[in-house]
């Protein structure tokens, strides 16, 4: 096939709805090389959980970043983190064995079903006070003012820090996630790494204070931590786990996943209506919306050695992108695969939270945040509608996640 057949999938007006292009490779090259890339892209849902269900064959440890640069993180942003900060190491999702085992053991222990349930009622009170400050409003920026700060305010309180910083915390975890998105400007990128030293700084301070004073939050936890070899964190590990894996990805993708949800929804007037008539479809619904708009669309691997994925032979080190947005809309596997079913069989068992070793160890909070924001959302509002006079709804440029720049709606109070 020529590989100038599709349109290009790191073009940001393709990423504003690349589904299209996804069906048309399901179809035609589930398997396929993006063109002057330098790695394949996995669209089915078959070969995707073939990769996923084989960690030690295809590694995870592939930095986007260094891609972006061309192979390896430019060495002025390199710099500005040995010489002003810690050079961040990978996140849990993007590490292999065995440091995997140790960062994950711990971040196991936060996000147990238990502590999810016992974090519930600080969950619904978040989301309650941010529903209460529209007051009689009903034009609403629902991004800025409800699924940007929503999950922030609640990570901040299970990091135990305090809940006046979240605009500038918001400010650094974009500047930790954009880098990701393979599509930041490398003046952006060096920009991005003086914030995150700047975060960086900050919690190197919190982190002092509880080693004197342990509280009962996950930073304390983490200073307390052992692992099986009795192995606790140094000073560049916790950075990682607070900034990234914490701080970033315990609400970027949850802002997206919320945003996301109203669009569809905005879109399927008829599933609005029926989330309004029975809010207890809640769990069923977020659980499709979190398939059809998977807030990361997509995960790098790394052959460990020759393998085969259908029909296309790779050698060791070859890379591809395990694209979930494609593999959760794939007609082998989901009837009606591309509108919302609110009666579909075993909706939870879709990919946006990936599957095996690597699977999404927040879940279970995301869910809970997504629950707690939508069946709030429902028993306040009838509907909802797009508000009049305003941009419609565009996505931030990104190869890796799907995130609203902003979503201006009018809410429809119950009466």
């Amino acid at each position: 096939m020529a590989i100038d057949e599709f349109p290009n999938l790191m073009d940001a007006h393709v990423q504003q709805q690349p589904y299209e292009v996804y069906r048309e490779l399901r179809n035609r090259c589930p398997v396929y090389e993006m063109p002057a890339s330098g790695f394949h892209i996995v669209v089915s849902d078959q070969h995707a959980r073939e990769v996923l269900r084989q960690p030690d064959r295809f590694l995870s440890g592939v930095s986007p970043m260094a891609l972006a640069d061309g192979g390896s993180v430019d060495q002025d942003i390199i710099d500005i983190y040995q010489n002003e900060g810690w050079l961040p190491l990978s996140s849990c999702s993007t590490t292999d064995l065995p440091r995997h085992r140790k960062v994950r053991g711990f971040l196991e222990t936060l996000f147990t079903a238990k502590r999810v349930r016992h974090a519930t009622p600080m969950i619904d009170q978040v989301a309650t006070e941010l529903f209460d400050s529209f007051d009689t409003r009903t034009d609403i920026a629902f991004i800025h003012e409800f699924a940007h700060p929503f999950p922030m305010v609640v990570i901040a309180n299970l990091l135990g820090v305090p809940a006046t910083d979240i605009a500038q915390f918001k400010v650094w975890s974009d500047a930790i996630v954009e880098p990701f998105s393979m599509m930041a400007s490398r003046e952006r990128r060096i920009e991005c790494a003086r914030l995150v030293v700047e975060m960086q700084h900050y919690f190197a301070e919190m982190i002092a204070e509880r080693r004197k004073h342990p509280r009962d939050d996950f930073i304390s936890e983490a200073l307390a931590y052992r692992d099986t070899s009795g192995e606790s964190f140094d000073m560049q590990e916790l950075m990682t786990l607070i900034t990234i894996d914490l701080l970033a990805s315990g609400n970027e993708t949850t802002t997206a996943a919320i945003g996301s949800g109203i669009k569809l929804l905005l879109e399927d007037p008829a599933a609005m209506e029926a989330l309004a008539q029975n809010p207890a479809l809640v769990p069923v619904a977020i659980e499709e919306m979190l398939r059809l708009e998977s807030p990361v669309q997509g995960m790098f691997r790394e052959c460990a050695h020759a393998a085969n994925i259908g029909e296309v032979g790779f050698a060791k080190g070859d890379l591809l992108n395990i694209r979930f947005g494609s593999a959760n809309r794939d007609e082998a596997r989901y009837d009606h695969a591309e509108r919302l079913d609110f009666q579909r069989k075993k909706p939870g068992s879709h990919l946006a939270f990936g599957i095996g070793r690597h699977v999404c160890v927040g879940a279970a909070l995301a869910r809970q945040e997504m629950i707690s924001a939508f069946s709030q959302l429902f028993g306040r509002y009838q509907s909802f509608a797009l508000t009049a006079d305003t941009p419609l709804p565009t996505y931030q440029p990104s190869f890796f996640g799907r995130n609203l720049d902003e979503l201006y709606v009018t809410l429809t109070a119950r009466q």
